[in-house]
């Protein structure tokens, strides 16, 4: 073994030592390495194969078969070989041919396999590393760079002073949620593979395209290539197998756009100024694609106080009800009620638009209509208490009460708490487009029914199971949406017509009506003499502070208006 101590070994083996988890330097430091002990191991020719089976996706792209060395002398074509089983489902094949004319003994086979040993040390422990660096920064699903590579990537491109040459692109995809819904979530998940293995044929190696969860995806492309990407993104068509069928489905993504700017090291924010705009494009201006400004940014952050403050107002009572009475035209007095809501924020008076929304969205909106159920219980006690006998007043409930598995006993136990009769209540529901929410909503109206709590649809006709609804729902009232009655005074209106077939069906199926947003005298002309009776609208009302709207039913007002 003296060979082994030879300085062509500690030269080899000095060789060997460069820290570095690359495999492709690995092997490339290698024939330099071998070069020092060719001449002691008479070696004619080294070769390695690496063979990865399995289904792990990132071993695969280590199978490579190459030349370490060889001798211009040429070898002879027996060799002496040895398979390495790895522990991640691979082998490796050493396979050393002798150069022309020396034929390996025993003892030079010992010493072979000592130096393929080393090597293969060498090579399983870069593999090893490689794949850990590579899975650290890599989405498992999607194979896709991650979050934590983007990061990196992003900045040793601000450390290079150059990010002022790219643009950032947070986009998630239109429509995934229905995909998870009606399809299943595992066909989710073959769109997310398939759509990334898309955008990977996309990106270029000074550019990157990362997963940060779910359908979110955000590219840093160079800023002349942004166009392109967005074209290319408007329509990708991927084929998934679903129900033992192939399916091809054209997937597009809602995009915000925030162009780096010089010397910008804060990557972070640049995410979240590409996000805002991502937000500000799906919820208000309703289009694919917005660049950031600084309005969106301000937009976002008045979003984000709503939701930040939400809980405090709730605790500190600074929303308040308001009433706007339902007139019948034909007494001209006050026959019920919606309660609306107002919030009052820094001295100012809210109106729902600017908070309402968002706490939808933000899936905070349950907790303020039965705050709303609350206050309205507590005004009937108290008119009550002072006799004053209040029509049914509605109490707007949204779409997400659906979810909530013990919904009817928590109304109840409202009603309950302040000894309220269920007539003098009515819960205002909102068209439903899913089937899930209809078949939800069904059994709470029934549920509500059984309690004698009357129930009503508000904004009939403008959502997209219209007919169904009154046929299959037991509501009792159908509230007409306002885009019905704007144009029913103007000449040769089809509105008008329209109008009256939804009127005539509604009536002949046994429920009542109220019509929405009457502003005029003609309008209310016309209604009455289509047999709509109840109108809630600013040509009587606006919604009114609790204590207007007391002082109208203490004294049975009338309005006095000529229809």
């Amino acid at each position: 073994m003296n060979i082994l101590c030879s300085e062509g070994f500690l030269h080899f083996f000095n060789a060997m030592q460069i820290e570095t988890v690359s495999l492709d330097d690995i092997l490339n430091l290698t024939p330099d390495a071998l070069n020092n002990i060719a001449d002691e191991f008479h070696l004619g020719k080294f070769e390695i194969k690496i063979e990865f089976s399995g289904p792990i996706r990132d071993l695969k792209d280590y199978n490579i078969t190459r030349i370490l060395y060889e001798s211009n002398d040429g070898h002879e074509h027996f060799a002496h070989t040895r398979c390495i089983k790895n522990q991640e489902k691979g082998n490796i094949y050493y396979v050393v041919f002798p150069v022309k004319g020396y034929n390996y003994t025993v003892d030079d086979k010992t010493k072979l396999d000592f130096i393929i040993k080393y090597i293969n040390l060498i090579i399983t422990r870069s593999i090893t590393n490689e794949l850990l660096n590579r899975r650290q920064f890599t989405d498992y699903m999607t194979q896709l760079p991650n979050t934590a590579y983007f990061m990196k990537f992003s900045n040793d491109l601000g450390i290079r002073g150059i990010l002022n040459k790219y643009t950032l692109i947070f986009s998630n995809l239109k429509g995934f949620n229905y995909i998870n819904q009606q399809m299943g979530s595992q066909a989710g998940d073959s769109v997310l593979k398939e759509y990334s293995k898309k955008l990977k044929n996309f990106y270029s190696s000074d550019e990157i395209i990362a997963r940060f969860g779910g359908d979110n995806f955000v590219a840093l492309l160079k800023n002349e290539r942004v166009e392109e990407y967005i074209n290319y993104i408007s329509n990708i068509n991927i084929s998934i197998v679903n129900d033992n069928k192939t399916k091809t489905l054209s997937i597009s993504a809602r995009s915000g756009i925030y162009p780096l700017p010089a010397l910008s090291g804060n990557v972070g924010e640049a995410i979240n100024r590409a996000n805002a705009s991502l937000i500000y494009a799906k919820k208000i201006a309703d289009s694919d694609c917005e660049w950031f400004t600084d309005s969106i940014l301000e937009r976002i952050n008045k979003d984000r106080e709503v939701v930040s403050g939400f809980r405090t107002a709730l605790i500190h009572k600074e929303f308040l009800v308001y009433y706007q009475p339902k007139v019948n035209v034909i007494t001209k007095k006050i026959a019920g009620c919606e309660a609306l809501v107002r919030w009052k924020h820094n001295g100012k008076i809210l109106p729902p638009g600017m908070f309402v929304p968002i706490l939808e969205e933000e899936g905070l909106i349950c907790d303020l209509d039965f705050f709303v159920l609350e206050k309205v219980c507590e005004d009937i006690r108290n008119w009550l208490r002072n006799g004053i006998t209040p029509p049914r007043i509605s109490v707007n409930f949204s779409k997400h009460h659906l979810k909530n598995q013990d919904l009817i006993n928590d109304v109840i136990s409202i009603l309950t708490k302040y000894r309220i009769n269920p007539d003098y209540l009515e819960i205002e529901l909102t068209e439903s487009a899913t089937s899930d929410d209809f078949k939800a909503m069904t059994q709470f109206v029934d549920d509500l029914n059984d309690h004698g709590i009357r129930t009503s649809i508000d904004d009939f006709g403008t959502g997209y199971s219209s007919l169904s609804l009154i046929k299959d729902l037991h509501v009792n009232v159908i509230k007409i949406d306002k885009s019905f009655v704007d144009n029913i005074a103007t000449e040769d209106s089809k509105d008008k017509i329209i109008l009256g077939s939804i009127l005539t069906m509604i009536t002949g199926l046994g429920m009542n009506v109220i019509a929405e947003g009457c502003e005029t005298v003609e309008q209310a002309r016309i209604l009455k003499e289509m047999n709509c009776n109840m109108i809630q609208g600013y040509l009587f009302d606006k919604p009114l502070p609790q204590d207007e709207y007391t002082e109208k039913l203490a004294s049975a007002y009338i309005y006095p208006i000529d229809i």
